[in-house]
């Protein structure tokens, strides 16, 4: 690329890394995705640094682990005093947009965005809502309804606890929330009249329950076909208190799943993958219109997810605040035009695309970005940028290494321990009989907060000189 190149940002909400085609699902029809996939550098053990919407997307857009920018949970905003990938991209000369759901509640992103499009058009029903007809329609809704529908989501469905969230829908394909999502995306992308390069997120809001594809993506899938869960009679016993607490919440929205047959939990799934099917035609359309304006020669593609989705393993249906890998683990990859496809087996996190799509654009993420450029990855000139990944849900904290993962839950005598390669799907917690290895991944553990401690946050005053005795470069802070 002899000029600077664009940037298509593709998130996805809820995404595993193992329901597409082409991580191996023996089920799913992902061809797009797939398609793409094939052509990039594809990142197959990629751990977000949250289980959960905004701190993961607070996360990937700062470059910054969550203790780090302290956006912790859902339903709170990120510091105004963050630095965001978008905002970075704006400052060095992009035009700058987001179409769909970003999840970055900060009014300074906001105003660094040149265009912005289908973002907040999830109505959110509350279950004791009375009256569930919309009265003053977003432009989705007023979309649908201009389509002679009337959009439902949520607790407005028939049957949405019972049926775990998933209640295909009725309405044409194009009244479908990911396919406006994509409608808008191409929109912009055939309208865009710049001599600037574009930085583009596009931020599917599936396949995120509740589960509702339309069209011919409503009964795509067949219950009965569904790859089986991974779940055991003993597993939640062998875990922490808190799994146990969870099935019993009174305010969880889908309260009493733990008495939901199989048959639900399997339509559920069946659901889950239209809706991820529905994505992948959008996706197709979106790289369609790149190619049409005849970008795609110059544009760098990412794509994926925030997170993961348990989806009825260990008996738990849509997310929960824990940190297994079907949470932490999601697919992502990298096409970047005029260099090869490949498969990257290195432990990343997302973290570092800000750093890596900023060097890629020809300038360095701020200083106070804490993940690792992937460019040696990509180029062969590394296998591997770091040995632990790392990631926390506010009272758990965890590391992963090849091996081994170990979960800390602070002030508790308990925790979690995991053999990956004798137990990938985390259903033998080892904590209480491997004694030895938990110490050592305890250790470890401290080792790796006091390493990812943020010393640089941009709003910090600093100094540097040389250490008296050895010389070294010593940074101390001011306090005006």
């Amino acid at each position: 690329m002899t000029t600077r190149p664009n940037v298509l940002f593709i998130t996805t909400d809820h995404l595993r890394y193992d329901t597409l085609g082409y991580t191996g699902d023996p089920v799913i029809q992902t061809p797009a995705i797939d398609a793409l996939a094939k052509k990039s550098v594809r990142f197959s053990k990629c751990f977000v640094q949250n289980p959960v919407c905004s701190p993961s997307r607070a996360s990937f857009m700062t470059g910054r682990y969550t203790k780090s920018h302290g956006l912790k949970w859902n339903g709170t905003k990120l510091s105004e005093h963050e630095i965001t990938m978008v905002e970075a991209f704006k400052d060095e000369g992009y035009t700058t947009a987001a179409v769909g759901k970003h999840g970055i509640g900060q009014q300074r992103f906001k105003t660094r965005v040149d265009h912005m499009d289908a973002t907040g058009i999830r109505r959110g029903w509350k279950e004791d809502d009375v009256d569930y007809t919309v009265h003053d329609p977003n432009p989705f809704e007023q979309y649908v309804r201009d389509r002679g529908y009337e959009y439902k989501t949520g607790y407005a469905l028939p049957n949405f606890r019972k049926n775990l969230g998933a209640v295909p829908s009725d309405l044409p394909e194009d009244c479908h929330i990911d396919s406006y999502v994509g409608m808008k995306s191409v929109e912009y992308l055939e309208g865009l009249e710049t001599d600037d390069p574009f930085f583009l997120w596009v931020g599917f809001y599936g396949p995120h329950h509740p589960y509702v594809p339309s069209g011919r993506f409503a009964d795509m899938y067949a219950a009965d076909d569904m790859p089986d869960f991974e779940r055991t009679e003993d597993d939640i016993d062998k875990k922490p208190p808190e799994y146990g607490l969870y099935f019993k919440a009174e305010d969880h929205k889908y309260k009493g799943f733990d008495q939901a047959s199989d048959e639900t939990f399997r339509e559920m799934k069946a659901a889950y993958y239209g809706m991820v099917s529905q994505i992948d035609w959008q996706v197709g359309l979106i790289v369609e219109a790149l190619e049409k304006k005849g970008m795609a020669d110059n544009t760098i593609i990412v794509f994926l997810s925030d997170h993961g989705e348990f989806m009825g393993d260990h008996g738990i249906p849509a997310k929960a605040p824990f940190l297994l890998d079907c949470m932490l683990h999601i697919p992502c990859f990298i096409a970047v035009p005029g260099r090869e496809a490949a498969d990257c087996d290195a432990l990343v996190e997302t973290v570092d695309l800000f750093p890596t799509l900023a060097k890629m654009a020809g300038f360095d993420a701020p200083e106070c970005v804490q993940g690792k450029d992937w460019g040696p990855l990509m180029t062969g000139e590394q296998s591997e940028v770091r040995d632990t990944v790392f990631a926390e849900a506010v009272d758990k904290r965890c590391i992963r290494t090849r091996e081994w993962k170990y979960i800390h839950y602070p002030g508790k005598e308990y925790g979690e321990l995991y053999n990956l390669v004798d137990d990938p799907h985390e259903l033998d917690n080892l904590y209480d009989t491997e004694v030895e290895k938990r110490e050592e991944m305890k250790q470890a553990f401290y080792a790796h907060m006091d390493a990812t401690e943020d010393f640089m946050h941009p709003k910090y005053a600093r100094f540097t000189d040389a250490h008296p005795t050895t010389g070294e470069s010593v940074t101390h802070y001011m306090t005006w």
